[in-house]
């Protein structure tokens, strides 16, 4: 056996660890300039320059989320029913108007549904339904269709009126109730065992650490000293080791000292929780470079950034409208039945 001296690896560790949370620290004063200065600053200059253009794009993202809500009722009503838009949207908007009326409808339909009945149905009654479908709300024969339209249409009917509810995960049992009994006491016991040398770990280090930190026995008492003390109640508190242990060796590391209570396994696993954090903080510091918030407290507004960005939000705002128009459009055209509704068919295919 070889004898390793673990104080020098202790304090390499700690040298690195030093290191880690020094670019750990830069890191997070950046973000916290971008966070706190930059992008409080652009909002409230894009809120002066634009708030006119915000407000209306708010209200229709507004109107956009209704009328989504109501199409999506509208759909399900003709899958669960098999019946055309106009029937589906007259239903959908007698139970909004009518909720106690509703909660009966809904009850009766669940015990109708228990059987599955979409699954039963075969091809040609599926077809068949297709067809009568196509009369009803397209008004017209489906004869006359070509056979690839025909084909394309009745893929997509039977995509939304079929659409299967999902199976429910089997649960295979393949022990004997014996062994599994057996087992799960098994089971229970180590589970007991490590949970109560975790509550001892957890103490111990309490105990080690309420005496580092504890604000009547230091002197130094500090807005960073407070942090780290509030920090150690918490992870006690939800009797989180591993923290615990870090938070130990950070403050080893703090007082430029080591201690046989931090292994240098401790301080590695500290090393690398230091740099998964520097390393996670750097990429969105260079995500955040991109956004037009970046530098924005001390560089301020230019006249290429204003203009890009009335473009960028008259564009929004022109998509946002269009689609609420297909939205407004589609549910007329429910509401109308089935000849407007047709007439939607032919804009869309055109």
């Amino acid at each position: 056996m070889v004898r390793i001296e673990q104080e020098s690896l202790r304090e390499s560790a700690a040298a690195e660890c030093t290191r880690a949370k020094a670019r750990l620290e830069r890191a997070r004063l950046r973000w916290h300039h971008f966070e706190r200065k930059d992008k409080p600053a652009f909002v409230r200059w894009r809120a002066r320059e634009f708030g006119a253009l915000l407000s209306k794009t708010r209200e229709v993202e507004t109107q956009i989320r209704a009328a989504q809500t109501l199409v999506h009722e509208v759909e399900m009503e003709m899958r669960r029913g098999f019946q055309d838009a106009h029937s589906a949207y007259q239903r959908v908007m007698f139970r909004r108007e009518n909720p106690s009326a509703a909660t009966d409808e809904e009850e009766a339909d669940g015990r109708q549904d228990e059987g599955g009945i979409a699954g039963k149905l075969s091809d040609f009654e599926k077809e068949s339904l297709f067809q009568d479908w196509v009369k009803r709300s397209l008004g017209t024969n489906p004869d006359k269709m070509d056979d690839e339209a025909y084909s394309t249409t009745f893929e997509a009917f039977k995509s939304h009126m079929f659409r299967g509810a999902p199976e429910e995960p089997r649960v295979r049992n393949v022990r004997r109730p014996g062994a599994q009994a057996r087992s799960e006491m098994e089971e229970v016991q180590e589970e007991a065992d490590e949970e109560e040398a975790k509550d001892a770990r957890v103490k111990t280090l309490y105990r080690v650490l309420v005496r580092r930190l504890h604000p009547d026995l230091r002197a130094d008492a500090s807005t960073e000293v407070s942090g780290l003390w509030h920090e150690v109640q918490e992870a006690y508190a939800a009797g989180d080791v591993a923290h615990l242990e870090i938070l130990l060796a950070l403050i080893d590391i703090e007082s430029n000292g080591t201690s046989a209570q931090t292994s240098v396994s401790q301080m590695r696993a500290t090393l690398a929780e230091l740099e998964r954090a520097a390393r996670a903080l750097e990429k969105s510091l260079l995500e955040a470079e991109g956004e037009d918030a970046w530098d924005f407290a001390q560089s301020g507004p230019n006249e290429d950034l204003r203009l890009r960005l009335e473009r960028q939000l008259k564009s929004d705002f022109a998509q946002r409208s269009l689609r609420l128009d297909v939205f407004t459009k589609t549910i007329a055209a429910w509401a109308h039945g089935p000849i407007a509704n047709r007439k939607v068919m032919t804009a869309h295919a055109r």
